[in-house]
């Protein structure tokens, strides 16, 4: 006879080993940040400039909480988004604060299995605030590692 909870056994154990993705693309770039770190996904809202700030801090919305925009694709190309009022803003906690990625297209919630991610390559050097990538429908999906966006002394943006 087949044990009923063979199967719950191994969820159970592969659990630990599965991380939760949003897969966003920004310029024809996949990215993926953990869901552990996201509020919420919301709609744009009208942008307000915040003065004294890095240049890839492009300004701040209000929902609930003031939310600060970064722009990866600054962050990248030293080049800027438009934000429109047809964005996704993918917001997110660090250090007790809300930041959000904006982006036109979010692709995916994924769950990945930790041997699927692997280390970025030295070809990816300039991807700075990426350490794992994973493959999605044959592409290359850059894993965000919010805390190296937020290292001044490291990068120079």
């Amino acid at each position: 006879m087949k044990n009923p909870f063979e199967n719950l056994k191994k969820l159970i154990l592969l659990k630990e080993k599965i991380i939760h993705y949003v897969i966003f693309k920004i310029d024809n770039v996949f990215y993926a940040l953990n869901t552990k770190f996201i509020k919420e996904i919301i709609s744009s809202k009208e942008k307000k400039e915040l003065p004294n700030t890095p240049d890839y801090i492009v300004g701040i919305i209000n929902s609930n909480n003031p939310i600060t925009l970064i722009d990866l694709k600054y962050l990248l190309k030293k080049e800027y988004q438009d934000y429109t009022n047809k964005m996704f803003v993918i917001n997110f906690f660090y250090e007790n604060n809300n930041y959000a990625f904006f982006t036109k297209e979010v692709i995916d919630i994924v769950s990945v299995e930790q041997y699927n991610i692997i280390d970025k390559g030295e070809e990816f050097k300039e991807y700075f605030f990426v350490d794992k990538t994973f493959s999605y429908e044959g592409n290359i999906v850059f894993v965000i590692n919010i805390e190296k966006i937020f290292k001044k002394e490291t990068n120079d943006y």
